[in-house]
């Protein structure tokens, strides 16, 4: 991207904080959130974020697994991790999630710097939403199946490139009158999945309209389909779009993930596993090289020639199916730049 078309989206951001700032933006919490309220450091990176759980896990606790929502606060001081604390917490209160609100380092809609700094400081923040998700797994009763990634303005730079890049953490984002640099997910392209659910939510009036449409179209062109929420008016801040999108997700859109392990001891030899959303009564899995195919549900291949190979798994709820999911797969398995998770998705 050209310093010329940089300039131009951070003078848009630039516009929308004075828009923002002119028109006040209030944060919205109009409901009751009598729960707790915890101030934390994720152990890894000593990063802060406020926690928030709702009255009902008293009662419950562990006896249920809970979503849990991660929310990514825009520019300070326009927006901050406690301002999106105080605007969700009700939510969680009144709906039954655990909250999360990092503070970010990357996440300027005004001053963004050149895609290399502005990319290192999204991988910070990137390994602080990690940990912190890791942290409220390891204390919380939390679902693995319905952890989401949301975030307002600014905070969308951090959802897109730590959503994207771990589809097998975040099961839907969604992106709130966010700013948006073509430049800054870059690194997303080699992790996308076309099943994971993307919302971009704007404003019809909003001066950074034309980002999200730019963000939409990008998506577009790399064989994704995100939901579009156009909404009257201009940077309003109302989370009850971003829940009701994450609940019909969990209503009518299976999870399958397909994780992949290497063998220390062997580099062409894989080790296959699944995360489902529902409880499956069957799999088949195709390991891409005219081999038999495997009915068990942690299969095992050692593959002959090292190669690509399109893996796909069948797998089949208590009624109806099957879903199918594919992932093209390096043998053996490389690992270039930044370390990747075990598990990558198709």
């Amino acid at each position: 991207m050209s310093k010329i078309t940089g300039g131009r989206w951070a003078l848009a951001g630039l516009c929308g904080l004075v828009l923002t700032c002119a028109t006040g933006c209030p944060v919205v919490s109009n409901r009751d959130a009598p729960g707790r309220e915890l101030t934390e450091r994720e152990p890894d990176w000593g990063r802060p974020y406020s926690l928030y759980v709702p009255t009902q896990y008293k009662l419950v606790g562990e006896a249920r697994a809970w979503p849990l929502v991660v929310t990514c606060h825009g520019t300070p001081p326009w927006d901050t991790a406690k301002a999106q604390f105080d605007e969700w917490k009700g939510l969680a209160e009144a709906k039954g999630f655990l909250l999360v609100a990092p503070e970010l380092v990357g996440t300027r809609g005004d001053l963004t710097p050149d895609p290399p700094r502005q990319i290192e400081r999204q991988m910070d923040d990137e390994k602080a939403i990690l940990a912190i998700v890791r942290a409220v797994q390891a204390a919380w009763s939390v679902d693995p199946t319905r952890v989401f990634l949301t975030g307002w303005s600014a905070g969308g730079y951090a959802v897109l490139f730590t959503g994207l890049r771990h589809p097998d953490v975040f099961r839907a984002l969604s992106v709130r009158q966010g700013n948006f640099d073509p430049a800054f997910v870059e690194p997303c392209v080699p992790f996308l999945d076309r099943f994971q659910q993307v919302q971009i939510l704007y404003g019809e009036s909003d001066l950074l309209k034309d980002q999200a449409l730019a963000c939409i179209e990008w998506f577009r062109s790399h064989g994704m389909e995100p939901v579009a929420l156009p909404r009257p008016g201009i940077h309003r801040r109302d989370p009850e779009p971003v829940f009701s999108f994450f609940a019909n997700v969990v209503r009518h859109k299976p999870w399958v993930r397909v994780l992949v392990e290497d063998d220390p001891l062997d580099p062409m030899k894989i080790r296959f596993d699944s995360r489902t959303s529902f409880e499956p009564k069957r799999f088949l899995w195709d390991f891409g090289d005219k081999s038999d195919r495997s009915p068990l549900s942690k299969p095992e291949h050692r593959y002959k020639e090292p190669g690509f190979y399109d893996i796909q798994l069948a797998v089949w709820p208590e009624s109806g199916g099957p879903y199918v999911r594919q992932i093209r797969l390096q043998v053996p398995r490389l690992r270039i730049g930044v370390p990747a998770p075990a598990t990558k998705a198709g």
